[in-house]
């Protein structure tokens, strides 16, 4: 017996016995981090629009794995918006329509559709992200909002009140397509790297007065102001296209949303 027990073979313990708990245990929190990064976005932004269809825009927070609020003024009070910026790491102002020309003294035979309520519950929330601190990227109208609300004004329709030398607007209410010269020195030179892009255009009003404060980055060919942005503000940047449309094979829209999704807080 005694034999037999010494022919035994000891069994060593394997040293990597004290490593098993904590590999489990990294094992454990990367999956929660790919889990939460997959499934629960870490940031959100606000889209705040009229009425619009803001599905580009929505593809392209998705894309980036941002929440969001979509904030139809035309469907929510005031203090409801509050509280959603109040949540939301950033705001995006998107497109939509006109403005109620007598809030910059313009011409109403050349304005189209608006909603007076609209304008002012935009302007109320554009407001109320500044005074949270909020970064802000305007689209379209949304560049138009920064504008009026600094006090700035527009041409009510760019055919008849300032040129024809570019389209901005295709016939039926399409897209046309024309180059924007961006400025030395602005923010959106940094973001775009380019002296010149190709970009969509879907307006027919304009930025006419520049705002005090507001500063160009970019014009179209005629000089028209394509893009603004305000230097005294941590983030604020407006272009009169729409980049979420052009997003998925347009390296310069991504660069425009990813500078801005970089900067949510």
């Amino acid at each position: 017996m005694k034999e037999r027990n010494a022919n035994k073979k000891i069994k060593k313990k394997s040293p990597l016995r004290f490593f098993k708990p904590a590999l489990l245990l990294i094992a454990g929190i990367l999956a929660i981090i790919i889990i939460r990064d997959r499934f629960f976005p870490q940031k959100t932004v606000a889209i705040v629009h009229n009425n619009q269809n803001t599905t580009n825009i929505e593809y392209v927070l998705t894309d980036k794995k941002v929440g969001i609020y979509n904030v139809d003024t035309s469907q929510f009070r005031l203090e409801d918006v509050e509280r959603m910026i109040d949540e939301a790491d950033g705001v995006i102002f998107a497109g939509g329509n006109d403005f109620d020309p007598s809030l910059y003294g313009g011409e109403p035979d050349l304005v189209e559709d608006y909603s007076r309520e609209d304008d002012e519950k935009s302007l109320g929330i554009f407001t109320y992200a500044i005074e949270k601190n909020k970064p802000i990227l305007g689209i379209c109208r949304g560049m138009q909002l920064m504008n009026i609300y600094y006090g700035g004004s527009l041409y009510d329709d760019i055919k008849t009140q300032y040129s024809t030398e570019i389209i901005h607007r295709g016939e039926g209410k399409t897209f046309a397509y024309h180059s924007v010269n961006i400025r030395d020195g602005s923010y959106l030179k940094e973001i775009i790297g380019e002296n010149q892009i190709e970009v969509n255009s879907f307006h027919h009003e304009g930025i006419r007065k520049l705002a005090d404060g507001l500063d160009v980055s970019a014009e179209s060919p005629d000089g028209l102001i394509e893009a603004i942005e305000n230097p005294y503000y941590p983030y604020m940047i407006g272009v009169q296209w729409h980049p979420e449309a052009s997003y998925s094979d347009d390296e310069y829209s991504k660069r425009i949303f990813d500078d801005f999704i970089r900067k949510l807080k």
